[in-house]
């Protein structure tokens, strides 16, 4: 058990070691790499945010290259889908998340939107509800 977490923390941190990559064919192998194991039913996002994953993950959001975007974007979707909407949150994607609604791929757009649904539900679809005040 021991053996296979120090797997998943060299993983880890030789992926986000390449999302740091000048090469872009690096960046891109690395980030769909990322995004394809997030599909993993025991995929959980603990090391990567541990690890200063976020961070990385963010700046991934200006790279020119639609495929590091879209799957920097389907990575963020599982960590909030994991329940690490915080760790998301406190890193800042929602700024980087707004200004993706105005990318010039509507794939982007809609994923960035996804993104932006699971961190910040609309308020609409916030139910709440208010005690009746007894007079």
């Amino acid at each position: 058990m021991a053996e296979d977490l120090q797997i998943r923390q060299e993983i880890t941190r030789d992926l986000l070691e390449r999302l740091a990559s000048p090469v872009r064919q690096v960046r891109e192998d690395a980030v769909e790499a990322l995004a394809v194991s997030t599909e993993d039913e025991d995929w959980r996002p603990n090391e990567l945010i541990r690890q200063d994953g976020i961070n990385i993950l963010i700046g991934l959001l200006d790279d020119e290259n639609i495929h590091i975007v879209g799957s920097t974007l389907d990575i963020i979707v599982a960590i909030a889908a994991a329940g690490e909407e915080e760790a998301l949150i406190t890193g800042g994607v929602i700024e980087q998340l707004d200004q993706l609604q105005n990318h010039k791929d509507p794939l982007m757009r809609k994923k960035a939107q996804e993104a932006l649904w699971l961190l910040v539900p609309e308020v609409e679809d916030v139910v709440t509800s208010k005690p009746k005040d007894d007079y």
